[in-house]
Parts: structure tokens; C-alpha cells; sequence
């Protein structure tokens, strides 16, 4: 029976917990209040993030557990509206210019809905089927996107994540023994060549594996915050004299700090004539392959042996969701090389090809390919790509205002939709401080050649040029007081 939503309902029964009809109402009462929130978010009313330090904040949720019901489903909803959405960072205002978040398409979060109660476990085929084939269904989709007719690969919970898995299989690939079952110390040191501007999840991956964080080589990036080949040439030289072995080259596709784009095709060329495997952190970047304006930038992808594509960044999806992706097929067994038989029963490899734990860290994994599927099925390639081409351009005409502009200074004319910058007056940590805890706009900061530079990342194909305009006006307030 569903209880009468102005007053908690009681001890609950488990029929009442499960009630398809309650479930109705409710979702019915969630789903108005989320479109409400995004209307209002995206016309930018109200401030950005509604700023509270976070000591005072926990104050405000610290209850006593409940041992029976304290709130009607209504109740519920307020409070969800008030003391939740209200105090979240809207992601989708237009003035959200902070970090590498999709404003995520409803109907994507409308899938995540969908997932999370159909709730296919994945290790296996048997325990997600339709959910299996869906994620093989977007992989090949990616794949051909990067530029291969024959692809394997996964999705993963992040980027992080996905970076790990593929220079796991970069490792057993390439050690020259199995890595796996003998471990680090049966050969010879390995190393990892990276751009100085490689996520810290490069560096992460390599004390996870065993082989130290001081196990990536740093290779230094030019004034566009580019790989420089020369200095790749360096470090490759330097290790082969120390009788380590590189296990792989790691470039990066619109990288953390300034969205800048490594020379692939150069760098390609380089892996096949030393013989090494390169991995491109595409986290960011990949998406420029959706439009037909920007995919000329990532030449030379399609000879990489693994690639790492976030679906939470410029795919426009909830968090989290990333694809790693192989040239080889075969190469996506190489990560983890372990037997189950609790979960693999030792059927043919063609039918075994279908149980997703062969290729990830995670057993249960949620369906997070659904969401890509619909996505790409309502809007295709031309749609998803006018989302990049959008939010590109909006970052090209904001670092135009800026090098217009005689009191800022713009760091590089942006290769993506990040764009790092300077106010010549006053502390930018500080500025940034004040304009975040304003709620006019979120900012992030990063450190380049010793110094502090305001970084913008348009996410937003909402933020107009008022907003950019609005944008300098407040933080040239901001450095004069």
C-alpha cells in the first residue's frame, strides 16, 4: 500500500520498500524536481556554488542514526531540494568553469537511473547480458572512431582507473617475462616515458604496479605544452644507458593543466621505430574526433597500441565512465592474467570473450555503456561533435578577449576548451579564492613555470560571451581590492 506521503510511514515492510507503485510516485516527484534544478541551472540563476566552509557545513548533517523513519517521501524531496541540490556546485550554470565535468545530458542521467536498478553485476555475461553486449557495442564505436576496424576493450570506473588497466597491459606486454605470476624483480627495471603535464594518474599507476612513481621519466613539454621530441629522444637514450627497459611511452591528448595536445603522429613514429608501446591518455582530448573541425589535431591516434577516453568529460556523461581501447585485441587479456573459477568455467575463448573481469580491476561493474549507446543512438556523431566544436569555440573567443585585453595575460592560445590566464594585478590564488567563494563563477587554478595561472575550462555549450565578459569584469573587481 502506499503510505500517505505527508508523514513518515512507520516501521517499513519489505513489500513497501520494493512497491512498484510507490517507486512510480516517487520517481515521478525526483524526476520534476531535477528538471526544475536543471532549468534553473542552466539559465544561471542563482550563484554558482553556494559557499560554505566545510567544518560549518558538516554541522549541518550531523545526525543521530536512524533506527526508524524520520521522513515522508515529500519531506524527502524537500530536503533533497534544499539542503543537497541547493548546496551542490550546478555543474550546469553557465558560469561553471572550473574543472573537466560534463554538464551531463538528461537523458543520460536518465540511464544511470536505469542501470542502477536493473543493477547487472557484469563479471561475468550470465550476470549482465543485454548490459555486456551494450558495452561491446559502444567500444566498437569508440574504436572506429580512433581509427580501427578491430577493437577490444572496457569500461571502467574513471580515467585513473583506465590508465592503470591499459599500462598493465602495457607491462605484461612488453617486460620481456611474465610480469604477472613472477613479478617485478624476475628483469630488469622498467620505465615509463611521459610528458612533464601527464595526469598524476601516469605516476599513481606506476607505484600501484610496483615499479615506483620515480619509474615515469618526465619528458619535458614545449611553449604550447607539447611533448618535445627532442627531449623524448633525451630520456629514451638516458634510460637504454642505465639498462632499464621503457615498457611504455605515454602521451597525452589535451592534457590536465592547458588541454594541450601532444604530437601523436611524431611521437607514433618514434614508438615503431624504437619498438615501444604507446599509450595516449585521451581522457580529455579523444572527444575531438567526434567533429569533423577539430579530429585533425589528434593525427596519429589511430597508431597508438592503447588509448583512454572519458565519456564524463566531452561525451557528456554522468560520472564515471571510461574506455580503455586496444589496437590489438588480444593485447586486452594482458592486463590481469589470473584464473577464477568461481567466475570462468573454461567454455571456448569465443564465448569466454563475453565475460568482462578477463579485462577489468573490477568484478561487479555497473552497466555504464548505456548510457553511451543512447547517447550515440538519439544524437550520433553530428550531434556529440557540435557539443566539442562548441564548447572549443567559446574557449577560442574567450582567449581572444583576454589577449585583447591589456591587464591579463594569456598563457597559450588554447588547442581544446581549457584556457589558462593571469590577471597582471594582485595574488591569483586569492583572486581565484574570492571569486569561488562569491558563487559568480568557479575557477580552477594550476602552477606553470613558477607561476599561478587562472584556468577556465568550457564545458558549458551554455556560456555565452555576456558570461565571459562578466567573467574579466569580476575578477578585474576582485584584483582591485
Amino acid at each position: 500500500m502506499v503510505q500517505d506521503q505527508g508523514r513518515p510511514s512507520g516501521v517499513s515492510t519489505i513489500a513497501g520498500m520494493f512497491d512498484p507503485r510507490q517507486f512510480r510516485s516517487s520517481g515521478h516527484t525526483l524526476v520534476d524536481l531535477l528538471a526544475d534544478y536543471l532549468e534553473q541551472s542552466l539559465q544561471g540563476s542563482g550563484p554558482v556554488l553556494d559557499w560554505c566552509p566545510p567544518a560549518d557545513a558538516m554541522r549541518h548533517w550531523q545526525q543521530p542514526l536512524p533506527r526508524h523513519p524520520v521522513l515522508a517521501v515529500q519531506a524527502l524531496a524537500d530536503r533533497l531540494r534544499d539542503a543537497v541540490l541547493a548546496h551542490s556546485l550546478h555543474i550546469h550554470h553557465p558560469r561553471n568553469l572550473g574543472h573537466q565535468v560534463a554538464t551531463p545530458l538528461p537523458v543520460a542521467a536518465l540511464c544511470d537511473l536505469a542501470a542502477a536498478l536493473t543493477n547487472q553485476a557484469m563479471a561475468v555475461y550470465e550476470t549482465g547480458p543485454a548490459a555486456t553486449l551494450i558495452e561491446r557495442q559502444v567500444i566498437r564505436w569508440l574504436g572506429q572512431l580512433v581509427g580501427w576496424q578491430e577493437t577490444e576493450g572496457v569500461l571502467t570506473s574513471g580515467g585513473a582507473q583506465a590508465n592503470l588497466t591499459a599500462l598493465l597491459a602495457a607491462r605484461q606486454r612488453t617486460a620481456g617475462w611474465d610480469v604477472w605470476q613472477r613479478g617485478m624483480a624476475a628483469g630488469p627495471p622498467l620505465r615509463i616515458l611521459a610528458s612533464e603535464h601527464a595526469h598524476y594518474s601516469v605516476a599513481r599507476a606506476a607505484g600501484i604496479m610496483g615499479l615506483g612513481a620515480d619509474a615515469v621519466v618526465k619528458v619535458p613539454a614545449d611553449d604550447r605544452g607539447r611533448m618535445a621530441m627532442r627531449a623524448l629522444t633525451e630520456a629514451q637514450r638516458a634510460v637504454a644507458a642505465t639498462g632499464a627497459r621503457i615498457m611504455a611511452v605515454v602521451a597525452t591528448a589535451g592534457c590536465t593543466p592547458t588541454g594541450s595536445i601532444d604530437p601523436l603522429q611524431d611521437i607514433a613514429a618514434f614508438c615503431r621505430e624504437h619498438q615501444l608501446w604507446l599509450h595516449v591518455d585521451g581522457a580529455h582530448g579523444a572527444s575531438a574526433l567526434l567533429s569533423e573541425r577539430h579530429r585533425d589535431a589528434l593525427r596519429g591516434i589511430a597508431l597508438a597500441d592503447s588509448v583512454v577516453w572519458d565519456g564524463h568529460k566531452l561525451l557528456y556523461m554522468p560520472a564515471p565512465v571510461s574506455a580503455v581501447l586496444y589496437r590489438d585485441p588480444a593485447a586486452s587479456y594482458a592486463a590481469f592474467a589470473q584464473e577464477a573459477s568461481y567466475l570462468f568455467q573454461g567454455h571456448s575463448s569465443q564465448e569466454e570473450a563475453y565475460n568482462t573481469s578477463y579485462r577489468t580491476l573490477e568484478c561487479t561493474k555497473r552497466m555504464m555503456g548505456l548510457k553511451l549507446w543512447v547517447a550515440f543512438s538519439l544524437y550520433g556523431t553530428a550531434g556529440l561533435g557540435m557539443l566539442v566544436d562548441t564548447v572549443f569555440a567559446t574557449a577560442r573567443r574567450l582567449a581572444a578577449k583576454l589577449a585583447a585585453a591589456p591587464d591579463f595575460e594569456l598563457l597559450m592560445e588554447p588547442q581544446t576548451n581549457i584556457v589558462c590566464f593571469r590577471h597582471r594585478n594582485g595574488d591569483q590564488a586569492v583572486i581565484r579564492k574570492t571569486l569561488v567563494e562569491s558563487g559568480a563563477f568557479h575557477l580552477t587554478q594550476v602552477r606553470l613555470h613558477d607561476r599561478i595561472w587562472l584556468r577556465a575550462t568550457v564545458m558549458n555549450p551554455f556560456t555565452t560571451d555576456g558570461d565571459l565578459e562578466a567573467l574579466l569584469a569580476t575578477i578585474r573587481h576582485y584584483a582591485s581590492h
